[in-house]
């Protein structure tokens, strides 16, 4: 219990003299073009203040400042992310275009090799399981254990 009323009575002792150096009276004396002299009298406590709201202005200023050229980096990324979407699109459509392509010469490509086995004498169905019983290498099924 000493301790916290030690700390707040140091605490009491610092603001005190805080305050009382803040009712001093600061003199400026500037001098005008014409040679003139001229005094103002200002206190601690309205200079403190001061410096406190400039410092504020400034951090406030530094903020804005670089949220506004964060903000100018996002869009011009944001607009070359639209750009490189269009031309990406555009790709795909064109692959699209080529893939369509490529059904209608596979089903004309059918269509012909059916019509080739008709008049060759050959079933579709023989072919279709001959092929089916040959795996794509050529090379013939393991003889190994199935699951």
């Amino acid at each position: 219990m000493r301790i916290v009323r030690g700390i707040f009575h140091g605490l009491w002792v610092l603001g005190s003299i805080v305050c009382a150096g803040f009712r001093e009276v600061v003199t400026i004396m500037a001098f005008t073009e014409g040679g003139l002299m001229r005094q103002f009298r200002l206190s601690r406590r309205i200079i403190a203040l001061s410096c406190i709201v400039l410092t504020g202005l400034t951090v406030g200023s530094s903020v804005t400042l670089l949220n506004l050229v964060r903000g100018q980096y996002y869009l011009t990324r944001a607009k070359y992310l639209e750009q490189e979407n269009r031309a990406m699109t555009s790709l795909l459509q064109e692959q699209a275009e080529q893939l369509s392509k490529l059904k209608i010469e596979m089903a004309r490509l059918k269509e012909f090799e059916e019509s080739l086995r008709q008049v060759a004498g050959l079933s579709v169905a023989s072919e279709l399981q001959t092929s089916e019983s040959e795996p794509a290498g050529g090379r013939a099924p393991s003889q190994g254990r199935r699951p």
